[in-house]
């Protein structure tokens, strides 16, 4: 009994099974999670060390060495980096790939809680894992009045409505300016009562701070019993008693005021209050917007007057617009790929029995991804619109044999049962050479592994979804509605012109096979001259990481020179803000100075401003045009500020991925003096080299420092030590946290200060009175320490505990491998000084390690194929002749790729290794056909090819055909997104296209040349 006898008796069973898996896939579409990209783990921790107010170089030894040393030691690690400025450092730690990051987590906090006690006070430590989820999906200005009231309603009011919708991660709120109580101290007030700043802060702390102290039984009832010292009004702690009769309103006036200014918070360029709001692990960024959105809408109302929401950044709007681009390359590609069928198959009937396999194909398909936790993203709805053109190429195969047997003499059931039983073997093995050139995907790691394995495994579930309904729901409905009148060719009409032609094309390369069949040694010349055209292929194509694709939005990074004062970098942002907003493609900014986009470390004089343009169809340009202007611009306009453009989503993978410029290049040596003249020495020539943009040579500007040194001696005689003068000066200064008070549900710090006339005056601050221990003594600052201006690093590199400079650059309108090429030329003609070293990184770092990996995945993949051939012929040399294909049409892919302008990247290498098994597929139907006849009728291998070239000529255009137009949109590159995909779509039609000639000609002649044309199977018994 066939497989055909058994699914004809149980088709009732298999009509069901089919579709209750197709209703389950339509069901799973609608609920599956939706995002830019799959969901990613980074092997990365990050730890933020702030709150400290030292400068640069004493950060390195206060903060970041000891932390350094303590999360070196953790298991798995293999690469520390640090970067220390002032008053804060940030230390990334990188361990190996597969390390259980959850367990490695764990081990650095607690690392660094055992180093907490001998770091300075005030120190801040966060630690966290890096994940996608750190960075926004969603960003709102708040704009339309003062920046104190905007963070307040950002904070306390938008906040928790956003904080509760299903799938939110976390909603953080930055601004200019944070409410607090300033507890401003006359300081000769002060001094008469022999009082310092610390003294007034310990005693408002100690006056409002709230207490269970316990707890008693009364009329059955159980009461608590709590100090009510709590502060409610700055009048509450200008009430508190300091002794001797004094209140702390008879010292210092008591105002609402706000911190001290360490950043400035814009809205197009106006003061704003940032709203960040990030997705959970397998939140669905769609319906996490649209719940935003409503609340946002249903605020507008209940704002204050003037006050309103505006978007700056809306990931799921992308995710919206590559969803629909994608979608619609998909209806596009099937309905060329049928378009195809019905002009070979002729009648409308079995076209569309071979087309039912794509719906149904891509409705278990999604079924399955559920299963299995994948979300829609761009890979694998990639992967689906790039399965059209494949799925249909097994049930074109099975129809068309089907077709051809009902025109031959029997029954029609005996003809389906006889089709479909010639095709089981070879059409299943067939199908495996594609699934298995995935197989080593799995050797792939870091980003690129992940980007590719949700591709890979969505593409393999399509096509063994479509192998199982070609053999079985494909044959049922042709038994079904299928008789030989559906496969009589058309007499009439332009239809049965476009058949007669189709049909000429068998004989004609029956004879021009058999022209060539002999001649192998021109075979072998043109074979030759085609890997020779293909090296030079391969020096022409420029490489390129990850293809780069048109967001919608960028991030405009800038640095203006160091130490650079708070408000002077204001002004200049503050241009650059308007020449954005001069750009007619730009529909609105958010601006950050002192703070950065994601988990960073982030000095006064830096920043970032995110640029929203309007969608890809309402602009005549893209936006790395846009980005090409601005910087022009913005360099004539402010030449001091140094600025460097990156798009949101890449600048988030290449954070994570620890790649985060193009162009890196490592200087490593123990003195910086010498990395610093190194660096420069090498900088000109490298600003020479086409291609490459924002080079920054590394060398850390000097920033400003007044060094404050105590006369030991002098500090003695009042009873005080370097480190107590130190702590006077710093709480008139910087202040002293004196607790907090709470109104409603809000609370507001507390902060006993001097004024500001003395705290911003230089000329004052060496009259600035220091209370002594020995009675009481008042003394000038100035009779106990000296001041020396000075300047010094603004901050420190360091990877794996050895201090560097690092010099980074973009590429634009031209490929990373060729702007590498001239960059190691330039270094290559300025050695390195002794005590130097030299370490390429980057992106280009990143590039070289996958595309080694990717060459073990294609031989790998390569070597499965041929694993799968030889099972099925019982031989080495089918495979081989069938493989020796494959390198040949390589060069049908590279040449596309250099037409296209496209680069050699890790996408275009992805459709390289996918160009494999789809290569070997028409050889297997050849050559399998080709055994079947030299098995039944005891035919010579010269009688069997010829015949099965004209029989198997037109399955194998089919499906050559539906596969390359089913990629056509891709390729096209239309709609948003579609940059991932258009490499690997080029690099498979470009190979495909040039393979079936090869297959069709080169194949039965090499195979030929090696067994000869009279060799039969009897001869190997």
């Amino acid at each position: 009994m066939t497989l055909f006898d058994v699914l004809s008796r149980q088709r009732r069973f298999v009509y069901l099974l089919v579709g209750l898996f197709s209703v389950a896939g339509v069901w799973a579409a609608l609920r599956l999670p939706s995002a830019i990209y799959p969901e990613l783990v980074f092997s990365r921790i990050t730890i933020i060390a702030q709150g400290s107010t030292l400068g640069a170089r004493q950060v390195v030894f206060s903060i970041t060495r000891p932390l350094e040393e303590a999360v070196s030691v953790v298991p798995g690690v293999t690469r520390v980096r640090s970067h220390s400025i002032r008053g804060a450092s940030e230390i990334s730690i990188t361990f190996a790939p597969r390390t259980d990051m959850t367990y490695a987590l764990q081990l650095v906090r607690a690392r660094v809680n055992q180093m907490t006690g001998a770091l300075p006070p005030d120190v801040s430590v966060e630690v966290e894992q890096l994940t996608p989820s750190l960075f926004p999906v969603l960003s709102y200005n708040l704009e339309g009045g003062d920046p104190a009231t905007l963070y307040d309603l950002a904070r306390y009011e938008i906040k928790p409505l956003i904080s509760r919708v299903p799938g939110v991660g976390r909603v953080d709120v930055q601004g200019s300016d944070v409410r607090e109580i300033e507890v401003i101290v006359d300081p000769s007030r002060l001094v008469a009562q022999g009082m310092a700043y610390a003294d007034v802060a310990n005693a408002i702390r100690q006056a409002v701070t709230v207490q269970a102290v316990g707890r008693v039984a009364q009329d059955y009832r159980q009461y608590l019993i709590v100090t009510d010292q709590e502060a409610h009004a700055p009048e509450d702690i200008g009430a508190v008693v300091l002794g001797n009769g004094l209140r702390v309103r008879d010292v210092a006036s008591v105002q609402v005021g706000t911190e001290d200014h360490v950043r400035i918070i814009a809205g197009d360029g106006k003061p704003a209050a940032l709203i960040n709001i990030t997705r959970q692990i397998g939140g669905n960024a769609l319906s996490l917007a649209d719940s935003v959105e409503r609340i946002v809408a249903a605020l507008a109302p209940t704002l204050p007057a003037g006050v309103h929401l505006k978007p700056v950044y809306d990931q799921a709007a992308l995710v919206r617009d590559a969803v629909r681009s994608v979608g619609d390359a998909m209806l596009i590609g099937a309905g060329l790929a049928v378009v195809v069928l019905l002009l070979f198959l002729r009648h409308g009937r079995i076209t569309a029995i071979s087309a039912t396999a794509i719906p149904l194909t891509l409705a278990i398909t999604v079924f399955v991804m559920s299963l299995i936790g994948q979300t829609f993203n761009l890979m694998t709805l990639g992967a689906m619109a790039i399965a059209i053109g494949l799925v249909i190429d097994d049930a074109v195969v099975i129809t068309e044999n089907i077709a051809r047997h009902l025109a031959l003499p029997g029954g029609r059931v005996h003809a389906i049962r006889a089709a479909v039983q010639e095709l089981i073997w070879p059409v299943t093995t067939s199908t495996l050479t594609t699934v298995v050139v995935f197989l080593p995907l799995g050797l792939l790691q870091g980003v690129v592994g992940q980007f590719f394995a949700a591709l890979a495994t969505t593409l393999t579930v399509a096509v063994l979804v479509s192998l199982g309904l070609a053999l079985t729901i494909i044959p049922l409905l042709a038994e079904r509605f299928v008789t030989a009148h559906e496969v009589e060719a058309a007499q009439t009409g332009p239809l049965a012109r476009v058949q007669r032609a189709l049909d000429s094309l068998a004989p004609s390369y029956e004879r021009a096979l058999a022209a060539v069949l002999h001649r192998p040694r021109r075979i072998a010349a043109a074979a030759a001259l085609l890997v020779v055209v293909g090296a030079g292929l391969w020096r022409f194509v420029g490489t390129g990481f990850l293809p780069e694709m048109d967001e919608g939005a960028f991030v405009l990074d800038y640095w203006t020179p160091g130490g650079t004062a708070l408000d002077e970098t204001n002004r200049e942002v503050g241009i650059a803000e308007r020449i954005l907003a001069a750009t007619p493609e730009i529909t609105g900014t958010s601006r950050r100075t002192g703070a950065e986009l994601g988990f960073f470390a982030t000095a006064q004089n830096s920043g970032d401003i995110v640029a929203r343009l309007t969608p890809p169809g309402q602009r005549a340009r893209d936006i790395f045009a846009v980005m090409d202007e601005v910087r022009g611009r913005v360099a004539a306009a402010v030449p001091r500020l140094r600025i460097e453009f990156v798009q949101i989503l890449s600048d988030v993978i290449n954070d994570l991925a620890g790649a985060a410029k193009p162009v890196e290049i490592k200087l490593f040596g123990e003195q910086l003096d010498t990395l610093e003249a190194y660096a420069r020495r090498l900088a000109p020539d490298l600003e020479r080299i086409q291609g490459l943009e924002d080079l920054y040579n590394g060398v850390s500007e000097p920033s400003a420092e007044l060094l404050m040194r105590v006369q030991q001696a002098e500090a003695e005689r009042i009873g005080l030590t370097p480190t107590d003068v130190g702590t006077a000066v710093s709480a008139a200064l910087l202040g002293v946290s004196a607790g907090e008070i709470r109104a409603g549900e809000r609370s507001v710090a507390v902060r006993v200060r001097a004024p500001d006339s003395v705290r911003f005056d230089p000329l004052r601050l060496r009259s600035l009175p220091v209370q002594g221990s020995t009675a009481r003594r008042v003394t000038p600052l100035g009779s106990l320490a000296t001041f020396t201006p000075a300047e010094s690093r603004l901050g420190f590199d360091r990877e794996n505990q050895q201090q560097m400079i690092t010099m980074t650059a973009g590429v634009s309108d031209r490929s990373l491998g060729g702007v590498m090429g001239d960059v190691q030329r330039v270094l290559a003609a300025h050695a390195a000084p002794a005590g130097v070293r030299l370490v390429l990184g980057g992106q280009y770092a990143s590039q070289q390690e996958a595309f080694r990996a990717l060459l073990l995945v294609l031989s790998l993949a390569v070597a499965s194929v041929c694993a799968v051939m030889v099972v099925q012929f019982e031989s080495f040399v089918e495979p081989l002749v069938v493989l020796l294909v494959a390198p040949v049409s390589f060069v049908g892919a590279l040449g596309l790729l250099l037409v296209t302008g496209t680069a050699l990247n890790v996408a275009s290498f992805m459709g390289l290794i996918l160009l494999v098994g789809l290569i070997v597929k028409n050889g297997i139907i050849l050559l399998d056909f080709t055994r079947l006849r030299m098995q039944t009728e005891r035919v010579a291998l010269e009688v069997a090819i010829r015949e099965a070239a004209r029989v198997r000529l037109r399955p194998i255009l089919m499906t050559t055909l539906c596969t390359l137009f089913g990629l056509l949109p891709l390729a096209l590159g239309i709609g948003a997104g579609s940059e991932l995909q258009r490499p690997l779509a080029l690099a498979v039609i470009g190979g495909l296209a040039l393979s079936t000639p090869i297959t069709l000609f080169a194949v039965p002649t090499l195979l030929i040349a090696i067994r000869g044309r009279h060799y039969t199977l009897q001869e190997t018994s």
